[in-house]
């Protein structure tokens, strides 16, 4: 027989049946408990009972610390869902059960983030590991009878695609105010801005890696190999660079660009343009010459044409001069 108390806003229905283990669990409204309750009683009746106590035991904080040693280390991604998994283990949902975790509960998580400013791609992010943790639980942990929480949540709706394209006067003030940062600055915005390679890609290239008219990309994004061809500018900036001992083009780190760009774009008086919005602007380039979508996919490794589309803002004004 299941018995039901109200705690707090949620209901607890507790199942005690000769032959069978003692079960509990939480939910939003007392229907939503009487339909569990509902559901397991009839399983064992029919013998088709399913034990959830394993998932009954298993807290999400420490779900989340076996997820960070199995899954996110093998992903390129792993310091930044790092973060993601520190901020949840330090969230009071992390001392719930994974079967007493409830849509409401993730509901006013994404609603408490979304109103201290995050940004709605940023909370979806968070909700997807989430989401995936259920599933790696389920289907590799064996943790029986767990229903993933995130199935029923309504998701922050995508945020507007960027179309930030940086003037020409723009990128001289930027570059300028660079310099006076590191002198590798400037070279590492203007590539950026014509190659349409990402930060860390930039970063991590080695001088055996850039032949004749082409960079090779042995480790991406993506994880597939991908040729760069470089324009004539793009040779140029990469000649005028001291060879270095350790075979490194460059010898910023990744993080170090994160912090200079933003100071060079301030000091310039240059606001709204993320280093991100360099690959943007050199993949709408791509297209203001001529170039054909597939030709611009293989340069700039985008997966599927949507995301191409996404990232690419033809300037106005380059079409109206097409029109003639």
């Amino acid at each position: 027989m299941a018995y039901y108390e109200k705690r707090g806003s949620a209901w607890r229905a507790q199942i005690r049946r000769k032959g069978h283990p003692t079960l509990s669990a939480t939910f939003d409204t007392k229907a939503d408990a009487q339909r569990w309750a509902a559901e397991i009683e009839g399983d064992m009746s029919r013998s088709r009972f399913v034990d959830t106590r394993a998932a009954m035991r298993t807290t999400l904080s420490k779900a989340l610390q076996q997820y960070d040693r199995e899954v996110t280390e093998h992903k390129k991604g792993a310091d930044q869902e790092r973060t993601r998994i520190k901020r949840w283990l330090k969230h009071p949902i992390a001392e719930k059960a994974l079967g007493e975790i409830t849509p409401s509960d993730l509901a006013e998580y994404r609603d408490e983030r979304l109103k201290a400013g995050a940004a709605s791609a940023t909370v979806r992010l968070d909700l997807a590991i989430i989401s995936h943790l259920y599933t790696v639980a389920a289907k590799e942990w064996r943790l029986e009878g767990l229903t993933n929480p995130c199935q029923n949540l309504r998701m922050p709706k995508g945020s507007k695609a960027r179309d930030r394209r940086p003037t020409a006067d723009e990128l001289r003030r930027v570059y300028a105010e660079a310099a006076k940062l590191h002198p590798e600055l400037p070279v590492i915005i203007e590539l950026a801005a014509d190659t349409a390679m990402r930060r860390s890609e930039l970063l991590l290239l080695r001088r055996e890696h850039v032949k004749d008219k082409i960079a090779v990309l042995e480790d991406t994004k993506n994880g597939e190999r991908r040729l760069v061809p470089l324009s004539s500018r793009a040779r140029e900036l990469l000649k005028s660079l001291p060879a270095r001992i350790d075979g490194k083009v460059f010898s910023l780190a990744p993080n170090t660009v994160s912090n200079y760009f933003p100071k060079a774009c301030q000091a310039a008086g240059v606001s709204g343009l993320t280093f991100h919005d360099l690959r943007h602007e050199a993949t709408s380039r791509l297209f203001e010459r001529g170039f054909a979508i597939m030709e611009v996919q293989a340069i700039t490794g985008h997966k599927t044409l949507a995301m191409l589309k996404r990232y690419t803002h033809l300037s106005p004004h380059a079409l109206a001069d097409k029109l003639g």
